[in-house]
C-alpha cells in the first residue's frame, strides 16, 4: 500500500493510500489550496522607492526604502534582504487605500546592492520584490562666509556673516560638477566613495573684498567612512581698498489692497567701500502719504513720491530696510484695480550694474492681502530658458519675537535648479538644496533673526530674491507654477500665494514690438548705454558682436535699462530685446 500525506500551513489535510486516488484528488486538492491562499494573494507588493535622507536633523548615515503594498490588513510584515548579509523586519502600516512600510540599513562600505523585500501575512511569504541599489557615502558638509576683520582667518563670535551673494565653484576629484551661488552660507551634501577629494571655490568675488582663509581660497575636505561630520567649514573674507560699487534696490510690497498699500525696499551695495544714495519711490496717485508711516524718516515726502537720502551703505552692512505705508483714503480702488510702483536708486556714474538701479512694480488691488506673498517677474507668458527672478515676503504676524524662520520652496521641474542664483535676503541666511521624491526643494534657513512681534510695523519683515531659468525646449503651453511654505519657530506652516508662468507668447503679441518704440541712446557709446521702451513688454536683453559672439546677457526689469559697455571693444554690435513684445533688434556703435 502507498501512501500519501497532503500537508498545508504545516498540517496534515489529507492521506491517499492510492495512485488511483491520487488522481481522483488531484483536482480538488488543487481548487483546496486555491480556496486555502485566496486570503494570501490579494495582498503583494506594488512599489519600492529610495527616500535619501532630507536636511532635517542634517543625517544622511543610510537610506530609507518605502516599500508599498496594494491593500492593508493587521498581521502584514516585510523582510528586506539589504545584499550585504544583513536583513531586517518592517511592520506593514495602514496607508488608507494601500500599506506602506519604511526599511532602512547601515551599509558599512559603499557599492551597488540587490536588494529583496519579501512580504509575510503572519508567518507565510505571499510576494516578493526586488531591487538595485548604489550605495555612497554621504555628509552634510556646511559653509560659511564671514568677515574677517581681526584678520585671523579663524572664525569668532564678534565676526559678523556676508549678507551678499556669493559663487562657490564645487570639485569632486578634480572635475567640476557644480556652481552654488550663497549668501551667509550653505549646507551641501557629498556623496562618494572613501577617499573621494570634494574642493570649494570662491569665485565670483564682489569688489574689494579678498579671501583671507584659506589663503588658497580653496576648502578641501575628503570623503570617509564616518557620516554625520558636521564640523562647519569657513571662508573669511575681507575688505580692501576700492572706488566701485554696485547699488541695487529689491522691493516686496506684500499688501496692495482698497484701503492702504504697505512694502518694503532694501537697499544694497555689493562692495565694501561705503556709497552714499539717494532712493526714490514714486506710488500710485491713488493713494495718500500720512506721517509717520514711513522709516527712516525720508527727506522729502509729498505728493506720491518719497525720497530718502542715505550713507554708507556697504556689503558690510545688512541690506538697508525702507519701509512706507500710504492709505487710499479718497476710496478710489476697487479689488482688480491695477497700480504701479517706481523705484530708483542714484547715483549711477560709476555704478558696476546700473540695471538692479531701478524696479518697476505693477500690482493688483486685493480686497484682502496676505502678507506672506510671493511675486515672479517677468509675469505671464514667457519664452523658454527664460530667467524668472523669484521674490518671497515673510511677515511675523505673531504676537512675539520670531527667533528662527524657515523657507521651504518646491521648485517646479520645468525650472534648472543648476542656474539658481541669489540675488538678496534680509538677514544672514543659509541655503540647502533638497531632493525630495525626484523633486528640488530650496531650503532658505534664518537662524536667529529675531524678527519683532506685528506690532513694530516695518520691522517685522523679512524677504529673499532669487532668480531661477526655466528649462530649455518646453512645449507650448507648460505651466510654471511656485509657492512657498513659512515656518515660523514650532508654528504650522504658513503657505504664500502661487505665481505661475505659461510656455508660448500668444499669437499677435508680436505686434507689439512695431508700436512701442525703442530708444538707444547714447548711440554711438563710449561707457554706457540706455535702453528705453514706451511698455515693459521685453524682460531680457543680448547684445552680440558681428560674428554673432554674445557679450552681454542680462534680464531687464523697467523700461529704462542702463548697460556698462566700457569694457567693450570699438565695433559695431547688436542687442536683442526679448519678452511678451516677441523679438526686436537694434544696432549701437561702441567708439
Amino acid at each position: 500500500m502507498i501512501y500519501l500525506l497532503v500537508y498545508y500551513n504545516g498540517n496534515e489535510i489529507l492521506t491517499l493510500k492510492s495512485s488511483k486516488m491520487r488522481k481522483i484528488f488531484y483536482f480538488n486538492l488543487l481548487v483546496f489550496i486555491l480556496f486555502a491562499s485566496k486570503s494570501e494573494a490579494q495582498y503583494h507588493l506594488t512599489t519600492t522607492s529610495l527616500v535619501p535622507q532630507s536636511d532635517s536633523g542634517h543625517s544622511c548615515s543610510y537610506p530609507q526604502f518605502i516599500v508599498n503594498t496594494n491593500a492593508y490588513t493587521s498581521g502584514l510584515t516585510i523582510k528586506t534582504y539589504y545584499g550585504d548579509g544583513t536583513s531586517s523586519t518592517s511592520t506593514v502600516n495602514n496607508g488608507g487605500s494601500y500599506g506602506y512600510a519604511n526599511c532602512y540599513s547601515a551599509y558599512s562600505f559603499p557599492g551597488t546592492y540587490t536588494l529583496k523585500h519579501v512580504l509575510y501575512n503572519g508567518a507565510i511569504a505571499i510576494d516578493s520584490m526586488k531591487k538595485t541599489y548604489e550605495h555612497l557615502y554621504c555628509n552634510s558638509y556646511i559653509i560659511k562666509c564671514f568677515y574677517d576683520s581681526l584678520g585671523t582667518g579663524i572664525y569668532s563670535a564678534s565676526d559678523q556673516f556676508m549678507n551678499i551673494p556669493l559663487n562657490i565653484q564645487v570639485s569632486k576629484n578634480g572635475i567640476i560638477i557644480d556652481t552654488i551661488s550663497i549668501i551667509s552660507g550653505s549646507y551641501y551634501w557629498i556623496t562618494g566613495y572613501v577617499g573621494d577629494i570634494y574642493a570649494f571655490k570662491m569665485v565670483s568675488i564682489p569688489p574689494g573684498l579678498n579671501v583671507t582663509s584659506p589663503a588658497s581660497g580653496i576648502i578641501y575636505d575628503t570623503v570617509t567612512s564616518i557620516s554625520n561630520n558636521y564640523s562647519t567649514k569657513y571662508f573669511g573674507l575681507q575688505c580692501t581698498s576700492t572706488t566701485q560699487f554696485d547699488l541695487a534696490v529689491n522691493a516686496c510690497i506684500p499688501v496692495t489692497g482698497i484701503h492702504d498699500q504697505w512694502g518694503n525696499i532694501y537697499v544694497t551695495n555689493s562692495s565694501c567701500e561705503p556709497q552714499n544714495a539717494v532712493v526714490t519711490l514714486n506710488f500710485s496717485p491713488k493713494y495718500n502719504i500720512h506721517s509717520g508711516w514711513i522709516r527712516p524718516t525720508p527727506v522729502s515726502a509729498s505728493g506720491n513720491t518719497i525720497t530718502w537720502n542715505l550713507t554708507g551703505i556697504s556689503s558690510k552692512n545688512e541690506p538697508l530696510d525702507l519701509y512706507y505705508a500710504v492709505f487710499d483714503d479718497a476710496g478710489l480702488l476697487a479689488a482688480g484695480d491695477t497700480v504701479q510702483e517706481h523705484i530708483s536708486i542714484t547715483p549711477i556714474t560709476g555704478d558696476l550694474n546700473p540695471a538692479n538701479n531701478v524696479e518697476l512694480i505693477i500690482d493688483t488691488v486685493r480686497a484682502g492681502c496676505d502678507p506672506n506673498a510671493m511675486w515672479v517677474s517677468p509675469v505671464g507668458n514667457i519664452t523658454t530658458g527664460t530667467q524668472l527672478q523669484y521674490s518671497i515676503s515673510f511677515v511675523n504676524t505673531g504676537n512675539d519675537t520670531a527667533f528662527n524662520i524657515s523657507v521651504y520652496d518646491t521648485l517646479s521641474d520645468n525650472v534648472d535648479v543648476k542656474s539658481l542664483h541669489m540675488v538678496m535676503a534680509s538677514a544672514p541666511m543659509n541655503m540647502a538644496i533638497l531632493n525630495q521624491d525626484g523633486h528640488n526643494i530650496v531650503k532658505f534657513d534664518f537662524p536667529n533673526i529675531n524678527l519683532l512681534d506685528s506690532s513694530n510695523h516695518g520691522l517685522c519683515n523679512g524677504a529673499v530674491v532669487f532668480t531661477v531659468k526655466s528649462l530649455n525646449g518646453l512645449p507650448v503651453g507648460t505651466t510654471i507654477f511656485n509657492h512657498a511654505g513659512i515656518f515660523f519657530d514650532y508654528n504650522p506652516v504658513v503657505m504664500t500665494d502661487t505665481v505661475e508662468n505659461i510656455i508660448g507668447i500668444p499669437s499677435g503679441v508680436n505686434n507689439l514690438s512695431q508700436i512701442s518704440k525703442v530708444t538707444l541712446f547714447p548711440n554711438p557709446a563710449t561707457d554706457e548705454l540706455i535702453i528705453k521702451c514706451e511698455t515693459r513688454i521685453y524682460n531680457e536683453l543680448t547684445i552680440t558682436n558681428t560674428v554673432g559672439q554674445s557679450v552681454i546677457t542680462q534680464p531687464i526689469f523697467a523700461t529704462q535699462t542702463n548697460i556698462n559697455v566700457h569694457e567693450l571693444p570699438t565695433g559695431v554690435y547688436y542687442i536683442t530685446l526679448r519678452g511678451d513684445g516677441g523679438i526686436k533688434v537694434q544696432q549701437f556703435v561702441k567708439l
